[in-house]
């Protein structure tokens, strides 16, 4: 079967070729950085305890390598970090933009009746005999 499609129920499943592409050169980085490291795939394969035929389809962008081999990778070639930080929210500029789009137009000041009911006041005081201070007086 090739590696662009995927078995599920029986039917077959194209992998978009964005998503291959994507794939197959995360795979290809992997091997660079294994490589300027001086490892071998054996090395590397038994750092991650995996097989070496893992690493090797692993490098060729195989679909079929679980996400946890890649990720376990990233972390002995030390560049987990920089994944995680590539996925960080702040980095998720349409998911940012979603959640500007959810927030509301204007907010309106709450009616007198939802109000909360102020206590009797001091005399125009700013605390009570204990020191307390009203912080939201003069909003």
């Amino acid at each position: 079967m090739p590696s662009s499609c995927q078995k599920r129920s029986g039917a077959q499943v194209a992998m978009p070729q964005p998503v291959a592409r994507a794939l197959h050169r995360l795979g290809q980085d992997i091997s660079a950085a294994r490589r300027m490291r001086r490892l071998s795939q054996e090395d590397l394969a038994q750092r991650i305890g995996t097989s070496l035929s893992t690493v090797r389809r692993m490098e060729d962008g195989y679909s079929g390598t679980a996400l946890h081999t890649f990720l376990r990778a990233l972390h002995v070639l030390g560049r987990l970090d920089d994944l995680s930080r590539a996925m960080s929210l702040e980095k998720d500029a349409l998911g940012m933009e979603l959640v500007r789009e959810l927030l509301p137009q204007r907010v309106r000041s709450l009616s007198r009746r939802q109000r909360p009911q102020a206590g009797p006041t001091s005399g125009g005081r700013d605390g009570d005999a204990d020191g307390d201070v009203d912080v939201l007086e003069g909003f």
